[in-house]
């Protein structure tokens, strides 16, 4: 890990400190990140991490249930209740915090509990005046909706940020996979060093499917675990090429970016439903059924069913391929995603972001970080050839605190 920088006197005289939050669709974290924008370059400045509170996780999950009595009520709980989680967080880093200078904005995302951007709709939950009146800094939300009003899928917006982190980088072509919940795709053109030009990078960006959303609901179903720990259950078999071939079929995987999905679409009842086809077609086999699957081959070939999906998106010139996200430190998702990226005939080298200065949990809570920045100083923060809006448009809501944390 890149170490972290202490005192005024580490920094320039003139950088712009913003903070962004992020909590995914895992619901395994609040990740709380810092940093630094000086001129075009962004350096990070601060990460800390807290536990989702699983009474949190419980209130959000059930929020997936439309049957569920008075879900508006549960909904604005689970708002406040985020916000007094996220505003603990930030209050705990106040004493660091003030080392570096006065922080302008806090870009916090909310816990997405309904995203289908056909219909135009997304909602995160979220209390950003909580979170204002808590912490006494202003708080940017709501990123998506300016987006989604405009045309677009209101998803992904990390891929903005992802050009940000590699701007100095010499590679000409570089992916970054975000393996989250969800996971997604960037993909960067530059031109070549050395080269006159004022062409911007060609970037496009889109999910691909599922990434740990549908591991984990697994692992919690069949090991009573939040997650499968390092991959351990997935390494005790090999996937099922048919099941990994009838998942991969669902025509989301068949569509053309611009598009994004999340837990509406890719959730227990899709892998029930398409466990139930698997058992149905193997019965019309000869062999008849023949053994139930194990809880570890299905493991395994939702992990394919990852790399696969990901890997059908990597140019094969690709020439520099970076992970983030938490399914990054999962040994047996990373070496699935390397296979199939060179069976697809992507012979970049697979690093992590830590390469470049960031750690694999921290990209995500960055990227609102800048998406704060961006709004405050009245910058666009969508890229439209990404999420197929009809132009670029600033992103978020502000709510303005009382207090001025680290002034």
């Amino acid at each position: 890990m890149v170490a972290l920088l202490s005192g005024k006197s580490a920094l320039p005289a003139t950088p712009r400190l913003f903070a962004g939050v992020m909590t995914g669709t895992s619901m395994d974290g609040i990740d709380l990140s810092l940093i630094a924008v000086e001129g075009a370059r962004v350096r990070r400045i601060d990460f800390a991490q807290a536990d989702f509170p699983a009474p949190l996780r419980a209130l959000c999950t059930a929020l997936h249930d439309p049957e569920l009595p008075e879900a508006l009520r549960r909904s604005a709980e689970a708002g406040i209740a985020l916000a007094r989680a996220i505003s603990a967080l930030v209050r705990s880093r106040a004493t660091t915090w003030k080392s570096f200078g006065a922080v302008e904005a806090i870009g916090v995302h909310g816990q997405t509990v309904l995203h289908r951007p056909a219909e135009g709709i997304t909602l995160q939950i979220n209390a950003p005046a909580w979170i204002a009146e808590e912490t006494g800094l202003t708080i940017v939300s709501d990123f998506r909706t300016a987006d989604l009003a405009a045309g677009g899928q209101g998803a992904p917006l990390v891929p903005l940020f992802h050009e940000v982190m590699t701007r100095f980088l010499p590679a000409r072509q570089t992916a970054l996979v975000n393996l989250g919940g969800i996971a997604n795709v960037t993909l960067i053109q530059r031109q070549p060093l050395g080269e006159e030009t004022s062409a911007a990078p060609d970037v496009v960006g889109f999910d691909t499917g599922p990434a740990n959303m549908l591991l984990d609901l697994w692992a919690q179903r069949v090991l009573g675990t939040d997650f499968d720990v390092g991959g351990r259950l997935a390494s005790q078999a090999s996937p099922v090429d048919s099941l990994v071939a009838l998942m991969r079929a669902d025509p989301y995987f068949a569509q053309r970016g611009p598009k994004s999905t999340g837990r509406d679409q890719f959730n227990n009842h899709w892998l029930d439903n398409m466990l139930a086809r698997h058992a149905a077609e193997r019965a019309q086999t000869p062999d008849g059924a023949g053994s139930p699957l194990s809880d570890a081959e299905v493991q395994a070939s939702l992990v394919a069913l990852t790399a696969q999906t990901v890997a059908a998106e990597i140019p094969a010139g690709t020439s520099a391929l970076y992970l983030c996200g938490g399914g990054a430190k999962n040994p047996v998702l990373r070496q699935a995603l390397h296979e199939a990226c060179r069976a697809a005939g992507c012979a970049a080298d697979l690093q992590t972001t830590e390469a470049l200065g960031w750690p694999v949990q921290e990209v995500e809570a960055a990227a609102f970080a800048w998406l704060a920045y961006c709004c405050v100083s009245g910058q666009a923060g969508n890229l439209p050839r990404v999420t197929g809006a009809r132009g670029p448009r600033i992103l978020g809501s502000i709510t303005r605190g009382v207090g001025a944390l680290g002034a």
